[in-house]
């Protein structure tokens, strides 16, 4: 939301799994399913102390947050890197929405990889944003840098 309001302040962005609205549109039904569960299973007394309260502030934002229009995205203008990973809990559909909602936007998909990627591979997700926002950002042209590398590699033969 800085990138879409305050395009001026942002030089780059990368986001990690993010969802537009919190449904299954959005988010696969087997985690809503689990989180509602879990949910319902803490006990009354947890709820109260300071880490019941938080946890159930964060559970409770997959069900509330965020409200995001798709066509919002296009105000970003700041180079923004999508990533998820190949077994996410954000639909693979949702995340190429936003990726293609952004106009300067790189898409990355961790392979054999879930939401928890940055946890779960630290190096390889921290190398991959750590690259992104160390090269200068340059838009790729889909057939004229295919054909630029093709002819590259043919006479490279």
């Amino acid at each position: 939301m800085l990138g879409v309001r305050h395009p001026s302040k942002v030089k780059k962005i990368a986001a990690m799994a993010a969802n537009l609205n919190p449904s299954e549109e959005a988010i696969r039904s087997e985690i809503i399913a689990f989180t509602k569960s879990a949910m319902d299973s803490v006990p009354a007394a947890e709820k109260e102390t300071a880490k019941g309260k938080r946890d159930w502030k964060v559970m409770q934002i997959l069900f509330d947050e965020p409200h995001i229009d798709p066509a919002a995205l296009e105000a970003i203008t700041a180079p923004t890197l999508v990533l998820a990973s190949d077994h996410d809990l954000i639909r693979d559909e949702h995340t190429l929405e936003i990726y293609h909602h952004i106009p300067n936007s790189q898409l990355c998909i961790f392979p054999n990889a879930t939401h928890a990627i940055p946890y779960d591979d630290p190096a390889l997700f921290n190398a991959t944003v750590e690259r992104f926002f160390r090269e200068p950002f340059a838009k790729k042209d889909r057939v004229k840098d295919f054909i630029k590398s093709f002819q590259a590699m043919q006479t490279s033969q």
